[in-house]
């Protein structure tokens, strides 16, 4: 028969370095140990991780169990995992497996990581004590609030990866594929929606850039841009690439050297090199402003049209257009002379005529 396990009113143990720096405390109220088995088991138990001689991290749990006299440390229940500095992640979860030994924790249910304005959840979350590095396996889901995190409310911004990879102390982040990010309205509805290969990012910055080939859509404006490496900037509420882009709106096809999405404004900026092109008809201008909430785009700067209709050609500085009823746009110039150059052709006697060219060409 096993003799009673000793019963401690107060319970703490401290773990040093071979340097003599400390490594970790653990206190509990109320603690009992089991001498056969060299196991304690505690109550309400705090611990601190340390780095460097200064602590880095609090750990709060409602039971705990030490194995082998610290080896291997389990906490159980409402367990937290609380950054000192630096960002000040709290990590939660219901069971952590503790290795001293190893500098490492692994929450191995339900690991939620939060800071002011994001939640990370994931299947295991991985924490490397010496390194601040926190890997996170998969699914792995970023739920990000525009003001501050509020859990009563639905998040702004999802985002959601494979394994991912994150330091605690400077927000780097690096998450594997397939990446799905959704912007939502407040009832969930899916606004734009963001699909790539994989991402890095940094969540002290508020930036992800999501790695080609990246597909954006509109789902509620039939809208869709194929694009290279693309950035979100969460702070700003924009996407942008620096690479040729293709975009489409129904039937109406739109090309640019890059472009930058002003997601508040549900508009998208070709700031250099925009063509646009549609059955019969093709827009080139220096830079353009698809509005997909209103369908409006306005294209400005050496603006040329050239439609299969009679061959013409309109050049303006600037041309405004909306997306009809079929899917097509429509250009008009109001207040700004245009200049149309349209080739007739002309019929005598029955016989087709050399095709020749108005002269002087049409003035607006």
């Amino acid at each position: 028969m096993a003799p009673p396990p000793f019963v401690f009113r107060k319970l703490e143990l401290e773990q040093k370095k071979s340097s003599g720096d400390v490594d970790w405390k653990l206190s509990s109220p109320e603690a009992r140990y089991e001498l056969s088995r060299r196991l304690v088991r505690a109550k309400q138990p705090v611990g601190v991780l340390y780095s460097k001689n200064k602590p880095s991290f609090k750990i709060r749990a409602d039971f705990a169990i030490v194995i082998n006299d610290g080896q291997q440390i389990i906490l159980e229940g409402d367990v937290q995992l609380q950054q000192v500095n630096g960002q000040k992640i709290l990590i939660k979860g219901e069971r952590l497996r503790w290795q001293p030994q190893l500098s490492r924790l692994v929450m191995e249910q339900q690991p939620r990581a939060f800071n002011q304005r994001s939640r990370i959840t994931a299947t295991v979350a991985i924490l490397q004590q010496d390194t601040n590095e926190l890997t996170l396996s998969g699914p792995v889901q970023l739920d990000r609030w525009q003001d501050k995190l509020a859990l009563t409310v639905k998040p702004d911004t999802a985002v959601r990866t494979g394994k991912a990879f994150w330091n605690l102390d400077n927000g780097a982040l690096k998450a594997d594929g397939p990446v799905l990010g959704q912007r939502r309205d407040q009832e969930g509805v899916v606004l734009e929606q963001l699909e790539g290969r994989e991402l890095i990012g940094n969540t002290q910055r508020g930036v992800i850039t999501v790695k080609s080939p990246v597909i954006v859509t509109m789902p509620k404006n039939k809208g869709l841009l194929r694009a290279k490496d693309t950035s979100w900037n969460f702070r700003k509420q924009t996407l942008s690439s620096n690479d040729p882009f293709e975009g489409l709106i129904n039937q109406t096809q739109i090309n640019g050297e890059r472009f930058r999405a002003e997601l508040d404004q549900s508009s998208v900026v070709i700031p250099e090199g925009c063509r646009i092109q549609q059955p019969g008809e093709r827009l080139e201008a220096r830079q353009c402003r698809w509005n997909w909430q209103t369908d409006e785009v306005l294209a400005s700067g050496g603006v040329r049209v050239e439609r299969e209709s009679n061959n013409q050609i309109t050049e303006a500085q600037t041309l405004s257009g909306s997306v009809g009823d079929e899917g097509t746009l429509t250009f008009s110039a109001p207040g700004n002379k245009v200049r149309s150059q349209l080739t007739i052709e002309e019929k005598t006697n029955g016989q087709d005529q050399t095709s020749k060219r108005s002269q002087p060409p049409v003035l607006f």
